[in-house]
């Protein structure tokens, strides 16, 4: 769970970065943070390595982050004169 956890934030990521295309990364992130802390939980729970649930909780969050900064600073800012 936690590899399908980070792949698909790897993925968000990427296309979060694209500006409009970015909101394609939403179901990612919807589905693979639940994955991510599933396989974190699953991992303490049967002492196991934790490793790559992490990772898929950090890269979902920094997808979040990506597409909050696109939100706050490409949306109510556009550039190249896109705006009123």
């Amino acid at each position: 769970m936690g590899i399908a956890g980070m792949l698909l934030g790897i993925l968000a990521i990427i296309l979060a970065a694209i500006p409009l295309i970015g909101l394609i990364a939403i179901p990612m992130i919807a589905v693979g943070l639940p994955l991510s802390i599933a396989g974190y939980r699953n991992a303490r729970r049967h002492n196991t390595g934790a490793g790559t649930a992490r990772a898929g909780m950090a890269t979902n969050t920094v997808a979040i982050l990506i597409m909050a900064f696109h939100l706050v600073f490409v949306v109510k800012n556009p550039p190249f004169g896109f705006g009123p």
